[in-house]
């Protein structure tokens, strides 16, 4: 059923392939020939679509570039052995359910996730840099994840089009996350831990979902267009500790909109001036507060 390897030094081996007819549960032996097993090698088990399930040992370190394609595939454990993933590696698996990435993870490709239409919840290793981008993009079943603490950055769109996510956490150690949750209509709920000292590049591009959001003290920069096209934001609460606002962090935001600036003594010089949107006319309202003393902008200003 399944092929081996065994490397050119002859010190361990790797499955490079399973029969495609494969069906049910299938276990990787942790040895071969008195050989350990540490590697799924690139597509060893794409389309094997009946499959459900795959038993990995926790002799394997590496999981190759689209190593399973499986639309049957219902569960995986990742064993906290396994250091890196490569891109694609469970691209389509549109059977799992829930994944969970140990802490050993320190590398993963593009799209390791991607269209994988039935999983539910995602829990990241707290020392993964998700350097591929478009991680979980088009996941439209995801509901939960967990960002630990300690994830620094994760891809560009990585969880583009979960339309699902309805709550995210963003965790104090993240600095960057372009487009991160881009087009995740669902989401009504942002916490940004205490810490958190900036708001990503296009980070909510077109979260429509969201109504209100409080950024909060210690919050020092926010990028260029990080929550453009959020067409059902009525209420934005801003820190004075943000000294650094992108240009068109607002684009698109309609009328509704009142932006609450608090606790400055002057207009910050270090912000874009085409923050709250394009500069031919700004569509939200600005409430500044210079120390109890307010001055409104109004919409279209």
């Amino acid at each position: 059923m399944l092929t081996f390897k065994i490397n050119k030094d002859e010190t361990a081996c790797e499955v490079t392939k399973c029969d495609k007819k494969a069906t049910g549960t299938v276990t990787i032996p942790d040895t071969y020939s008195g050989k350990d097993v540490v590697s799924i090698k690139t597509e060893a088990f794409y389309e094997c679509v009946n499959i459900t399930d795959v038993i990995i040992p926790n002799s394997i370190k590496q999981i190759g570039s689209y190593a399973f394609g499986c639309s049957g595939l219902t569960n995986i454990v990742i064993p906290d052995s396994v250091k890196k993933i490569g891109k694609g590696a469970f691209v389509g698996c549109t059977g799992l359910a829930n994944i969970v990435i140990p802490d050993s993870v320190k590398s993963a490709g593009a799209a390791i996730f991607a269209d994988c239409t039935s999983l539910k919840s995602a829990v990241l290793s707290k020392n993964m840099k998700i350097s591929g981008d478009i991680a979980f993009s088009g996941c439209t079943s995801l509901v939960s994840v967990t960002i630990p603490d300690g994830v620094k950055e994760i891809g560009w769109s990585c969880f583009q089009n979960c339309t699902g996510l309805t709550s995210i956490t963003i965790p104090k150690s993240l600095t960057k996350y372009e487009r991160a949750f881009e087009n995740c209509t669902g989401l009504t709920s942002i916490t940004f831990q205490k810490g958190v000292k900036i708001i990503g590049q296009e980070a909510f591009h077109n979260c429509t979902g969201l109504t209100g959001i409080t950024i909060p003290e210690g919050v020092e920069e926010i990028k260029y267009a990080a929550f453009r096209g959020c067409t059902g934001l009525t209420s934005v609460t801003i820190p004075k500790t943000v000294v650094n606002m992108e240009h068109l962090v607002f684009e698109g935001c309609d009328k509704q909109l009142t932006v609450n600036v608090l606790g400055l003594s002057e207009i910050p010089e270090t912000w874009d001036r085409s923050w709250r949107g394009s500069r031919g006319g700004y569509k939200c309202k600005v409430i500044w507060d210079f120390g109890g003393k307010n001055i409104v902008e109004e919409a279209g200003a």
